[in-house]
Formats: structure tokens, C-alpha cells, sequence
């Protein structure tokens, strides 16, 4: 299955939620099982096809023609600089949430505020140096589709690996952030 022809999208790196919407709306339409000459395996497709085409990991892997667990891509430059920093980091923060959450009394409790604290203000900063490498990954996709159809597919591969681990860690350090503001209010 093709996302892009199922759906009539062109095979571009870029693709608004608005015409992928639109499209999925319009052939939804006419192939939901409940209408008459619906088809309710061509249906799933279609969703599935939007769900890839509205995910820019998916959506550039799909255009790169590699999956994720194919041959190995390098690590993107940025997310092996920050890697050491984030694996650390959200170690720490699940060590500090255990303590707290296993703590017995509130004396314990009051002596974790402070380190609690410090680390509510390490994770804020450490996601937002993620969320600014997300802004620079928008940007390269926006380059990326006025060059296309001219690409190079190892640099489109490495691009969604890049929005990839992006995405993972951003959804990881607000997790803990969550924690850690239900915690210290």
C-alpha cells in the first residue's frame, strides 16, 4: 500500500493536516462500511494511510523507502549529543520520583523537595533545547520539500530518525515534568 496514492497526495516530505484530512474525508465517504459499496478493509487502509502521512517520521521513512528496524542509519549528530544529557536525566528523575513516591513519612518527603525542584528546572530547560532542535528539524523538512523531488535518501532517512528521537524525548521529559508538577503542585 502506497499512503500517498491511496489517499491522492503527492509524494512530497511535506503535507498539511488539512489536506491529508480533506483527502482521508473525502474517500472516507464513500468506502465507510456502513454506505452502500463500502469496503471495510480498503476503509482500515485509508486510515492507516493517513495515520503514516500525518506523521513526519513515518510520512519521510515511507519517502526514503527504509523502515525503521532496516539497515541502520547513523545517529543523527544532535541526538548523540543529547543523548548522555537525557538518558541521565530522566534516570535521575525516575530515581527522585521512586524515592518520593516510596517515601514513608513527610520529613522524607520535605527533604526530596529541594532535588525535586532543581530537577523540575533541568527538565524544563533540557525540553526546551529539544523543542528548539524540533523548530530546526521543521525548518530542514520545509528546505527539504522546496528541493524536492532532488534528495538524498540516506539524508531523508536521517531526518526522521532526527524527528524520531525528538518526538520520544519530548513526550518523555513532559512525563516527567507531569510527574513532578502533581508532585510539587
Amino acid at each position: 500500500m502506497d499512503p500517498f496514492d491511496l489517499l491522492g497526495l503527492p509524494r512530497r516530505p511535506l503535507l498539511s493536516e488539512e489536506e491529508i484530512g480533506t483527502s482521508y474525508r473525502k474517500l472516507s465517504a464513500t468506502l465507510h462500511p456502513d454506505q452502500p459499496g463500502g469496503d471495510a478493509a480498503r476503509f482500515r487502509e485509508l486510515g492507516e494511510a493517513a495515520s503514516i502521512l500525518k506523521d513526519p517520521v513515518r510520512r519521510l521513512r515511507e519517502l526514503s523507502g527504509s523502515a525503521p528496524e532496516s539497515s541502520p542509519h547513523p545517529l543523527p549528530q544532535t541526538a548523540a549529543e543529547l543523548f548522555p544529557k537525557i538518558a541521565t536525566l530522566l534516570h535521575h528523575a525516575d530515581s527522585l520520583l521512586e524515592k518520593h513516591s516510596s517515601a514513608s513519612n513527610a520529613l522524607v518527603k520535605a527533604l526530596l523537595a529541594a532535588p525535586l525542584k532543581a530537577l523540575q528546572e533541568d527538565l524544563r530547560q533540557t525540553l526546551r533545547g529539544v523543542e528548539s532542535w524540533k523548530e530546526l528539524l521543521e525548518r530542514e523538512l520545509e528546505l527539504l520539500d522546496a528541493a524536492w523531488p532532488l534528495h538524498d535518501a540516506a539524508g531523508v532517512a536521517l531526518l526522521a530518525d532526527s524527528f524520531a528521537y525528538s518526538g520520544r524525548w519530548e513526550r518523555e521529559l513532559k512525563e516527567r515534568m507531569l510527574a513532578l508538577a502533581c508532585i510539587l503542585g
